[in-house]
């Protein structure tokens, strides 16, 4: 228990300040100030075209998807671990890196609320939101 803890406090954290470096400032939108905590943003297309992502965020997707199909023990904790080396990997700027904060935050949220032994409906919505990354990103 203490270390998914740890792993979802790092995440956060992670997260917070990858968002909020001064490399990073000049790639929010200046809408992000009118958006509220409880707002989440849809990803949405680039003018009906795909963003480019980076092959490691490509890749830990691939991998999220990989371990839900395995089911490992701990899976809640894997998944976690993947998300925060995607955020880690991260090179994206501009819009394409705004869409896909866009993407993960429903993600998080859905994967913090795994049980310990998560049903088969759980794994399943995961899995299919996981699914839709290539209907926005390449």
């Amino acid at each position: 228990m203490k270390t998914i803890s740890t792993i979802i406090i790092s995440a956060l954290l992670l997260f917070t300040y990858s968002c909020s470096t001064e490399k990073n400032k000049g790639e929010h939108s200046e809408h992000d100030g009118d958006q509220t905590t409880d707002e989440v943003l849809a990803a949405q297309l680039d003018n009906g075209n795909k963003w480019v992502a980076n092959i490691e965020t490509t890749q830990g997707i691939q991998k999220m998807i990989q371990l839900i199909n395995t089911n490992p023990t701990s899976l809640k904790e894997n998944l976690l671990s993947e998300f925060t080396d995607v955020l880690k990997k991260c090179t994206m700027k501009g819009e394409s890196h705004e869409q896909l904060h866009h993407y993960l935050l429903p993600l998080k949220a859905d994967i913090e609320k795994l049980s310990e032994a998560p049903s088969k409906e759980e794994l399943e919505a995961i899995k299919s939101y996981l699914e839709t990354y290539t209907n926005y990103f390449e």
